[in-house]
């Protein structure tokens, strides 16, 4: 599998009257041809913005360094117009709100098939359009037929209208579908069915995600490997069963250990605003392993294993001291 999508150094701040206010920081990630790539973390911690840069959708004030590579091709140098052309169809999005998503005037089945209806489309060609649709509510195990097809948003439950909006995402056969938060809309209940969903499509579609979640255990089912950010940056990174069962960075583990399965042991203190980043590592006022030099230096990316990589000062010298290495993981 060749990398489809390569992000480099990201940075994205925003300018806030006189101020700048910086978000992302060198955010480096890239995502294989086929291959689901979950990003988790907590609310707040860039994921969105992440997407919402490689979708060209960040507001006017944002201010956007560094780059992100779509087969070979940086994104970020490309114009309006000339993204459009990625965008729905090479490149689509599933966004996280079915409620402030979708049109509550019109048909679901009308607002599917409006993003492959093309201007000048004769009656043959809406037919087929409308066939197709049926076909992409039927895979996602919605009914088929005209009385679906012609229901409003607010006639169906939320699961369905999550369905809905994944069916828009997929009828183009994008090579890389930006997924945000799909399971925080749907009831605890219908969580497991939207999971299911994004399994098959996983299977069935083989087009790659960049699945943004806050749901960790979502994540564990649908990704392949796993990004884990705090305050704007990727502080880990691996293979979704290496960074689950055996993180390394002190907030992965908090963040796991926050699992109900894991006992929901919540960690202490708060991420921190933008406007107040501390100096040193962004986790240190949290960390229970904070040293002086976690309080000055900003830490480097540190490549554990093969693919595992992690934002920690501790591991700086890894091959140093093999004892100090089993003292840090157990």
């Amino acid at each position: 599998m060749g990398v489809l999508l390569e992000i480099k150094d990201l940075n994205v701040g925003f300018s806030v009257g006189d101020d700048r206010v910086h978000i992302l920081n060198n955010v480096s990630m890239d995502i294989n041809e086929n291959e689901v790539l979950g990003v988790i973390g907590e609310t707040g911690c860039g994921k969105s913005v992440t997407g919402s840069a490689i979708l060209h959708l960040l507001p006017d004030n944002a201010i956007v360094t560094g780059n992100i590579l779509f087969k070979g091709q940086d994104i970020t140098k490309m114009d309006d117009d000339t993204f459009r052309q990625l965008r729905g169809k090479e490149i689509a999005a599933i966004p996280q709100s079915p409620s402030t998503s979708l049109n509550p005037l019109m048909w679901v089945g009308k607002q599917v098939a409006e993003c492959v209806f093309e201007k000048g489309s004769d009656e043959r060609e809406k037919k087929k359009i409308v066939s197709k649709v049926h076909d992409i509510f039927s895979r996602l195990g919605l009914p088929r037929g005209e009385d679906f097809y012609q229901n409003y948003p607010c006639e169906l439950s939320g699961g369905m209208c999550q369905r809905v909006l994944i069916a828009m995402g997929v009828i183009t056969h994008p090579e890389l579908l930006i997924v945000d938060e799909p399971t925080k809309a749907v009831d605890w209940s219908l969580r497991k069915d939207v999971v299911d969903v994004f399994c098959e499509l996983k299977k069935e579609m083989k087009c790659a995600m960049l699945f943004i979640t806050h749901d960790i255990a979502a994540a564990k089912y649908v990704a392949d490997r796993i990004a884990v950010m705090y305050c704007g940056e990727v502080v880990e990174i691996g293979p979704t069963d290496t960074v689950i069962n055996h993180p390394h960075h002190p907030y992965t583990k908090g963040l796991i250990a926050s699992m109900p399965s894991k006992g929901f042991n919540v960690m202490n203190g708060f991420m921190p605003s933008f406007n107040e980043i501390p100096k040193g590592c962004r986790f240190s006022d949290r960390c229970e392993c904070t040293s002086e030099t976690c309080l000055i230096d900003e830490p480097e990316t540190i490549e554990i294993s093969e693919g595992h990589l992690t934002k920690c000062s501790i591991y700086k010298n890894l091959n140093v001291s093999e004892s100090f290495y089993h003292a840090i993981r157990s």
